[in-house]
């Protein structure tokens, strides 16, 4: 699944409620994020470096949900 399809999921899903502190997801999935993730921040990068949110189970932030691989 795509980073967009995602965040659609989690849009449609939880909407304007509480979203979940992490999400279950597959190993393709988590490797789009990461990729997205690694993209956008690199636009952002400052001196060289890029700024990514690990949540604590050591799992990436996306859209302040942290994704657990399954």
């Amino acid at each position: 699944m795509t980073t967009e399809a995602l965040v659609k999921i989690f849009n449609t899903e939880f909407g304007m409620g509480a979203w979940p502190e992490s999400y279950e997801v597959d190993y393709e999935t988590y490797a789009n994020v990461c990729v997205s993730v690694i993209k956008e921040r690199t636009r952002y990068a400052i001196n060289g470096r890029i700024v990514i949110s690990i949540g604590p189970n050591e799992g990436i932030m996306l859209k302040n949900v942290e994704l657990i691989l399954k």
